[in-house]
């Protein structure tokens, strides 16, 4: 019996459908003039979009993030399998980039998501090491959540492996329910590179393959609601763990 085809996002994006609200918005002129928004087959709507101007500010956000990543009080080690090394609250952090990055974050919502003012319920960066990976899961609580891509690390030499590599697996995702629907047997790939930023309903499951390479593969992530909700979602993360960590 042979293993699932993979969709890869990289062949697969189409152009965008639906018209984004017209009004500009405080974070537009963050957002590139001729920024292309893609929407990926399949329903929900999953979007993506990709920047290049990254070496504009990608050097300096890299550092400072593996700067951070390495001091104890900003961020925390996890296990292999819940993505190595987290660091949470990319407000705290500031500067610059970030908050280029979050106005065009904003931006992508109200573009692909009519999100006009999306609330961050959550946020963080990942620094994955050789050997980290994420199982597959979801987001509680989020509306939307986006993705964004640092540095992809060390691809690997076999241009046909998924290591390290995002991907949706959820049988609520139609593209990947190629043969039943409701039945998942195709993993999608988006392919996320440096300067990629992907906006997905919160509740599909997704995952990242382990990832093998020497220097770090490094992603944003922000869970966003359409009104701030109340409590937070620590309370639910940390209750569903039975050590509560």
């Amino acid at each position: 019996m042979t293993g699932p085809t993979i969709a890869r996002g990289a062949a697969a994006p189409q152009a965008a459908t639906g018209a984004a609200p017209e009004a500009a918005t405080a974070n537009s002129a963050a957002w590139p003039a001729a920024q292309r928004v893609q929407s990926l087959p399949g329903k929900p709507r999953v979007v993506i979009t990709q920047f290049a101007d990254t070496a504009d500010y990608h050097p300096d956000l890299v550092g400072r993030l593996l700067q951070a990543g390495r001091d104890a009080r900003a961020a925390r080690r996890y296990g292999r399998a819940d993505g190595g090394t987290k660091i949470h609250d990319l407000a705290k952090l500031g500067g610059e980039a970030l908050a280029l990055l979050e106005a065009r974050m904003r931006e992508l919502c109200r573009r692909g998501a009519g999100m006009t003012d999306p609330v961050v319920d959550l946020s963080w960066a990942n620094i994955y090491g050789n050997g980290d990976y994420i199982m597959p899961h979801s987001h509680p609580r989020a509306h939307a959540s986006v993705v964004y891509c640092v540095d992809e690390g060390d691809l690997p030499a076999d241009p046909q492996s998924v290591d390290g590599e995002f991907c949706f697996v959820d049988p609520r995702y139609s593209a990947c329910c190629n043969i039943q629907p409701d039945c998942m047997t195709m993993p999608v790939i988006p392919g996320l590179r440096a300067g990629c930023m992907i906006l997905f309903p919160g509740q599909l499951v997704h995952a990242v393959n382990p990832y093998f390479g020497d220097r770090p593969r490094i992603t944003l992530s922000w869970n966003l609601t359409r009104e701030k909700l109340d409590g937070s979602p620590w309370d639910q993360l940390t209750s569903a763990r039975p050590n509560g960590a």
